[in-house]
């Protein structure tokens, strides 16, 4: 099995000299280019520093440092993946960034219908393709609510309209930034689900011999 590939990063300082001082400390700021654009996912920052013991060898070590977009955390799930048109429960969780709940605040979910529309269209040859266009609709908010002891929301969204439904929580911490989370559920008039088509409903049958 091949291992997955490492997440792209971008180096943001290369090379900065740093000197220690009486207590052994050294402190310095990352050096964000201007101008630099809110965070708007979790991530972190990876540092190395390298150093020259008492031997004149050099050693390195290096440090993980967790970055937030916001202090609120969110997480969010709805009842079922699919369900008819009506009510579908919605639960949003949360919590600071150090896990901890977070009660009274505020959240709201907000909704994006995306429906799959697909036309049939023959080609050279007498074969067929599918064209798929996705129309993607703002619903608006569906429900909003404040966090209980457990930094819990626990509300009904009201989905009438058919296809895949993304539910997008999203809440501000005190300074304002803005987290969010989000889950999908498809919704259906009580009938199938469309999903865009690949050109794969075929069977091409070559012949080796005349007979």
């Amino acid at each position: 099995d091949s291992e997955p590939a490492a997440p792209a990063g971008k180096l943001v300082a290369d090379r900065m000299p740093l000197t220690t001082d009486r207590d052994g400390n050294a402190r310095w700021q990352i050096p964000l280019p201007a101008p630099q654009p809110a965070l708007q996912r979790p991530g972190e920052i990876r540092a190395e520093v390298s150093y020259q013991d008492p031997n004149g060898e050099v050693q390195t070590v290096s440090s993980r440092v967790p970055t937030w977009p916001s202090a609120v955390v969110l997480g969010l799930r709805s009842s079922h993946w699919a369900s008819s048109r009506g009510k579908v429960n919605v639960t949003a969780l949360a919590l600071d960034v150090e896990g901890r709940p977070l009660k009274g605040q505020l959240v709201e979910v907000r909704g994006r219908l995306s429906q799959t529309l697909s036309t049939r269209k023959r080609m050279v040859g007498g074969f067929y393709a599918f064209d798929n266009r996705v129309e993607v609709q703002d619903l608006g908010v569906l429900c909003q609510g404040r966090s209980d002891d457990r930094g819990v929301v626990a509300c009904e969204a009201n989905l009438e309209r058919a296809g895949e439904v993304e539910l997008i929580a999203q809440a501000r911490d005190a300074e304002g930034r803005l987290s969010q989370a989000s889950t999908s559920v498809w919704v259906t008039r009580q009938g199938e689900l469309w999903f865009a088509q690949d050109n794969d409903d075929r069977v091409d049958l070559l012949p080796e011999k005349k007979r």
